[in-house]
């Protein structure tokens, strides 16, 4: 039951800053770019998954060595979920320190894991 209420917080909070990002994206203007080094700017800026990739890892790392060395559905789903959600969580709060996010994400693991 703990374990829904976890995943259930970290999905809503995926789906808020969703439509944050949504929402900030429609209202700017379109950009033009007019070099070279402004476009490789704006391609890195699209592409920065704000370590999205290492935070999945980690997480699905802690599924499956915690959970008994096996793959399923399941522990995929639920590593991308705590990534995401501790991602956007740090989203909505503006806050971008990774050393907090790797913690958060261990911990979140532990949780789902063991509770």
């Amino acid at each position: 039951m703990f374990e829904a209420i976890i995943l259930l917080i970290l999905g809503l909070s995926v789906l808020a800053a969703g439509f944050l990002t949504l929402k900030r994206e429609l209202s700017i203007e379109s950009v033009s770019i007019s070099s070279a080094d402004e476009a490789k700017s704006e391609m890195k800026k699209i592409l920065d998954d704000h370590g999205w990739f290492y935070l999945s890892g980690i997480a699905l790392f802690m599924q499956f060595v915690f959970r008994g060395f096996e793959f399923t559905f399941e522990y995929f789903f639920h590593a991308f979920l705590i990534s995401s959600g501790i991602q956007s969580l740090f989203y909505l709060f503006n806050k971008k320190e990774m050393g907090y996010k790797v913690c958060a994400v261990i911990v979140v693991s532990f949780l789902v894991i063991y509770l």
